[in-house]
């Protein structure tokens, strides 16, 4: 949101800054929106494991409005600061429904999942701090009155543990609680126990209480953890919550598909017992962990990252098995921890369709050899029931028995590398090189830039326009006149002017001078662009060519040579809107000849490499 924008939430109406001594309470209250409200807002967020049950259930259709109530007058505290919220699902939606549109201020506007809600499945929102609450109301089903909600109930919790039931649906479809200022730092949506709805509607969330909703998100994606049945487990779980929180924005990125928008929460349950999977398992918004299984292995908390793989995949079919394991192990073994793997392969017995590593490494050799975006198209197939045997030559030029035959061929010949063939020079592992404090030369690219890239929030532009062409930009409220990372200063041009340059082979003069090394900022369109060729002048004449892959800008590869500047939480759209996913901006390092004088840089002639910055330094 940009300054002058408004926002709604729900509080004591106040006038010119005094308390008008009468309660007013509005059913959407709206503020002023002031940029200063959401600076460094995720910094804010408690990260709390939320309790839960398991109960196993199938799925109707839900729709939410949550509206204030009167209630006594209570002077509001002047103390208190705005407070944000994220919204958190364990069911995916599309952009078209995306989650903070449950908390937009606008009730034409919804959140919707694409699949049924079971009695493990939730909608969350967390606030940033906890807050007294005067009352709520909740209306659920759509604007004719269709698929009324009779079978659920509202829950908040203090604490982020323990939960209590706040409200329960009645035979109209609403349900209406005076919470007489309860604190509040959560509250989720859930239906009764073996009920179920075909989708969860939500059109809008205000609640009633002296304070203001300055900002609502999408909650990064994460795992609330339940550890009541195993107190003990709680260092294993909370290392565990860590790494699914590290790996969950690539992992998202990876199984990407066109307007779909992926869980970003599980419930995370520790038990034991007969009736429990022998090491974990991830279903209907829960995934079930094993107590045993952790106390034997207490090094294997990268376990729930493969589980949380299958909450990113969200498929409609559990269909193909063994891919789809597979894939869930690919994230894992080969993207994840591939420092912890090595393949093992049983040349006699084994088969493509053996699930989990065996599939997982054949995959990660295909994306090699083939297709580097093989896993990410075959997974998007999987997701929407599109999958059949054919997509193999479609993708990779051969059908899936000719690339077993190669890949189990290759095996045979050097198992060692049979992920980690001889590299090509951008593939090189290399150390990025070490920049001296107060060295660096930021380069000036006012007179190169040609495409504007990043734009202010709410701004409309052509959708032909955009860092990637295509009616898609930077937020350029998250990027200012320069971007520092470690030593590195990078000059940035202006918000919704020419602030990119697009690699066609252009020629940059670089300050004149002896230095240690060259810096790039910037990001791919179109996918990795791989071995993209930089070319460095001397003054003498002498030419260098630097070697390197370049990630996506939705889509991080951590190639050599690279290292994550700047990660947006969401980008622009050509209509003003956001896409709410996590978009990059990447730094590059290449050591240079500090005998000699440099004198210009020559970009690669590929336009699907887009700089935002150039530095040297020292």
């Amino acid at each position: 949101m940009t300054d002058g924008q408004t926002v709604y939430g729900g509080g004591i109406c106040q006038r010119r800054g005094q308390n008008t001594g009468k309660t007013a309470f509005c059913v959407v209250f709206r503020i002023p929106y002031n940029e200063s409200m959401t600076q460094n807002s995720s910094s804010v967020f408690s990260r709390r494991s939320f309790g839960r049950r398991l109960i196993p259930l199938s799925a109707g259709v839900l729709g939410i409005l949550f509206l204030a109530l009167p209630g006594p007058a209570r002077t509001a505290d002047k103390t208190s600061k705005p407070i944000e919220a994220l919204v958190y699902s364990t069911m995916p939606s599309t952009s078209a429904h995306s989650p903070a549109m449950a908390m937009d201020g606008d009730p034409s506007s919804y959140f919707k999942s694409v699949y049924g809600m079971g009695d493990g499945d939730d909608l969350q929102i967390q606030l940033s701090q906890p807050t007294r609450l005067y009352s709520l109301r909740i209306i659920t089903g759509d604007t004719e009155n269709q698929d009324l909600l009779t079978d659920g109930y509202v829950e908040t919790t203090e604490d982020g543990v323990t939960y209590k039931k706040a409200a329960v649906f009645n035979a109209a479809g609403v349900a209406e609680a005076k919470l007489n200022w309860r604190t509040v730092l959560a509250l989720r949506i859930r239906v009764n126990n073996r009920r179920s709805v075909s989708s969860l509607l939500v059109r809008e969330i205000a609640l009633n209480g002296p304070f203001q909703v300055a900002h609502v998100q999408r909650g990064p994606g994460r795992g609330f953890a339940d550890i009541s049945a195993a107190p003990d487990l709680a260092d294993w779980a909370n290392r565990a919550e860590k790494q699914m929180e590290a790996c969950w924005p690539d992992a998202t990125a990876l199984l990407y598909s066109d307007k779909f928008i992926t869980p970003n929460k599980v419930n995370v349950v520790y038990r034991t017992g007969p009736d429990v999977t022998p090491v974990a398992a991830t279903g209907g918004g829960v995934m079930t962990v094993n107590t045993k299984w952790c106390h034997e292995h207490p090094e294997d908390t990268g376990l729930t990252v493969h589980e949380m793989a299958h909450v990113v995949q969200s498929m409609s079919a559990y269909n193909p098995v063994w891919l789809i394991e597979g894939v869930a192990d690919y994230i894992r073994w080969i993207k994840f921890e591939p420092e912890n793997y090595t393949p093992r392969i049983n040349v006699k017995t084994a088969t493509y369709h053996d699930s989990y590593r065996t599939t997982a490494t054949f995959l990660g050799w295909c994306e090699l050899h083939y297709d580097g975006t093989l896993v990410t198209r075959l997974n998007n197939a999987i997701r929407f029931g599109r999958y059949n045997p054919d997509l193999w030559a479609k993708f990779c030029g051969k059908d899936v028995d000719m690339l077993w035959a190669e890949f189990i061929a290759a095996y045979q010949a050097d198992p060692k590398t049979i992920l980690t063939p001889t590299l090509p020079l951008a593939d090189r592992p290399r150390t990025l090189p070490t920049v001296t404090a107060d060295s660096c030369v930021p380069v000036d690219l006012s007179k190169a830039f040609d495409t504007v890239g990043f734009y202010a929030d709410g701004v409309k532009f052509g959708e032909s326009d955009g860092f990637d062409g295509g009616g898609a930009a930077y937020p350029g409220a998250l990027l200012n006149k320069t971007l520092a990372y470690k030593n590195l200063t990078f000059t940035l041009g202006e918000a919704g002017k020419p602030n990119v340059v697009t690699s066609r082979g252009t020629a940059v003069t670089l300050p004149t001078g002896s230095f240690a090394s060259l810096w790039l900022l910037g990001a791919a369109i179109e996918g990795n662009q791989r071995a993209q060729e930089f070319t460095v002048t001397y003054t003498d004449g002498a030419m260098e060519t630097l070697s390197q892959n370049i990630s996506d800008w939705y889509q991080p590869e951590r190639f050599a040579g690279e290292a994550r500047a700047a990660r947006m939480p969401y980008r622009v759209l050509a209509d003003g809107t956001k896409d709410p996913r996590a978009f990059s901006l990447y730094a590059y390092g290449f050591a240079l000849n500090p005998a000699k004088t440099v004198q210009s840089l020559t970009l690669p002639n590929n336009p699907n490499v887009k700089i935002v910055g150039i530095s040297v330094a020292k």
